[in-house]
C-alpha cells in the first residue's frame, strides 16, 4: 500500500494511492481522478479513464490565453477522468468539479489496511452556501477506488440540487468492439443541448428495456451495448436503476484487452442514486474544444457514464437547512483471463468477497466491498459533526 502528494502542473497538486493491483491520482483542482490503472495481460499498465488532447494544464481557464477556444468553461478546461458535480452542472456558479479543493488529511486504515485522503470545498456564494466532504480509500486486494462525499447546506433555505458521478473512458482502453452493460432499464435518449454541434443516433422520447433494442433516429433499431466504429453521432442516454437490489451499475468489457471498468452504487441507502446515464461521443462532437474549431472535425472518441438524479438542469436532490446528506459510489478496473467473458455481461451476482459478473457458466469475479463498510467506517471517523454558518 502507498500514498503519497505528488506536484502536476503549474501549482496543479495530486494524491497517488496504490495497492499491488491499482494506481489511482486524484488532483485537487475539481478533484479530479485522472487514473486508476491496471497491469493488462499484454504487459502494459493501463489506465481506462479519458485525458482529451484539449485538456488544459495551467491554473485555470481564465488566466489561459486560449481560454475562449474553452468556452470560458472551468470544467471543459479540465475535462476527463472522474469527478462529482454538485450541486448541479453550471459554469455560472461554483460548483464541485470546476473549483479547488483542499487536502484536509491522509493516512493508513489500520482495521482494513487501506489508505485513504480526505478532501474539502466550500462554497459561500450568495444562494449556493454549501460544504463538500469527500473521503477516497483503496484497500488490499481490491482492485477499486470507494468514494463517500457528505453534501451539507450552509445556507438559509432549502438546497435544490442535482449531484452526479461522471467517468470518462478513452484510449487505449475504450475502443469500437467493447460492450456496455447495465443493471439499469427503462432507457431514453435525449436530443443534443443547444450548445452542442452534434447529430443523434438514437431517437429521442421512446422508453426502451434493452440497449440491445436501441431506436434509432433514421428508423429500426440497434445495439446500443456494442460500441461501434466511429459513428460521427453523440448521444445521451439515461435509465432508471432498480428501487431494490445490492447496487446499481454500469460496466465496460475490452474484448481485445481482456479488461473489464465497473462503477457501481449502493441501492439500499436513503440517498441513492436513482438513474445511470450513458453518453456516446462516437466522434459527433464538433464544437470546440471538441473539435479545432466550431464544425469541425471531432477529435474525441469517448464514452462517459455514472449516476445522477436526473438530465441536466433539473434539481430534484433537496437538502434542508443545516442539515447533510452522504453518498456512496466506487469504481474497479482489472483484467481477466476468461475469453468467453469477451461478449458481454448476462448477469451479476453478489457474493462473499465481491461481485461475480457471469455469462452462462463463465464468469469474472470482482473482489469488492459492495455493501461499502470500510469507506461507511472511514468517512464515519473523518466527516465532521454538526454544521457551521
Amino acid at each position: 500500500m502507498d500514498i503519497r502528494r505528488l506536484p502536476l502542473w503549474e501549482g496543479r497538486n495530486a494524491t497517488y494511492m496504490s495497492n499491488d493491483i491499482v494506481n489511482v491520482l486524484i488532483e485537487d483542482q475539481g478533484e479530479v481522478c485522472l487514473e486508476i490503472s491496471n497491469t493488462c495481460s499484454f504487459g502494459a499498465r493501463v489506465n481506462p479513464l479519458s485525458l482529451p488532447y484539449f485538456r488544459g494544464i495551467g491554473s485555470g481557464v481564465l488566466s489561459d490565453p486560449n481560454g475562449e477556444w474553452y468556452q470560458m468553461k472551468q470544467g471543459l478546461y479540465q475535462a476527463g477522468g472522474s469527478y462529482f458535480t454538485f450541486p448541479f452542472s453550471s459554469e455560472d456558479h461554483i460548483t464541485s468539479n470546476n473549483t479547488y479543493w483542499t487536502l484536509r488529511k491522509y493516512g493508513t486504515e489500520e482495521h482494513y489496511g487501506g489508505v485513504w485522503k480526505l478532501s474539502e470545498m466550500k462554497s459561500r456564494e450568495e444562494g449556493n452556501r454549501y460544504r463538500l466532504e469527500k473521503v477516497d480509500l483503496v484497500i488490499p486486494g481490491h482492485p477499486v477506488v470507494y468514494t463517500a462525499v457528505k453534501m451539507t447546506n450552509l445556507s438559509d433555505d432549502i438546497l435544490y440540487s442535482s449531484p452526479s458521478t461522471s467517468v470518462m473512458l478513452g484510449s487505449p482502453f475504450f475502443e469500437s468492439g467493447c460492450f456496455i452493460d447495465t443493471n439499469a432499464r427503462q432507457f431514453s435518449a435525449y436530443q443534443k443541448a443547444q450548445r452542442e454541434l452534434a447529430t443523434n443516433r438514437y431517437e429521442s422520447g421512446p422508453v426502451f428495456d434493452d440497449l440491445k433494442k436501441a431506436p434509432l433516429s433514421r428508423g429500426g433499431f440497434t445495439d446500443a451495448s456494442l460500441v461501434p466504429p466511429p459513428t460521427g453521432t453523440y448521444d445521451y442516454l439515461i435509465g432508471k436503476l432498480p428501487e431494490r437490489g445490492k447496487a446499481g451499475w454500469v460496466s465496460v468489457i475490452n474484448p481485445r484487452l481482456q479488461q473489464l471498468f465497473i462503477v457501481f452504487t449502493p441501492l439500499e441507502l436513503l440517498d441513492s442514486y436513482p438513474n445511470v446515464f450513458i453518453v456516446q461521443n462516437y466522434l459527433g462532437r464538433m464544437d470546440s474544444p471538441w473539435a479545432l474549431y466550431d464544425g469541425a472535425t471531432s477529435q474525441v472518441y469517448s464514452l462517459s457514464l455514472g449516476f445522477n438524479y436526473g438530465p441536466k438542469h433539473t434539481k430534484n436532490f433537496i437538502i434542508e437547512k443545516g442539515k447533510s446528506k452522504i453518498i456512496y459510489y466506487a469504481m474497479a478496473f482489472l483484467s481477466y483471463d476468461n475469453p468467453r467473458m469477451n461478449l458481454g455481461i448476462y448477469s451479476l451476482d453478489f457474493v462473499d468477497g465481491g461481485m461475480l459478473l457471469k455469462r452462462t457458466k463463465s464468469s469474472i469475479f470482482v473482489p469488492s466491498d459492495y455493501k461499502f463498510d470500510a469507506v461507511k467506517r472511514v468517512a464515519g471517523n473523518l466527516f465532521q459533526n454538526g454544521q457551521e454558518s
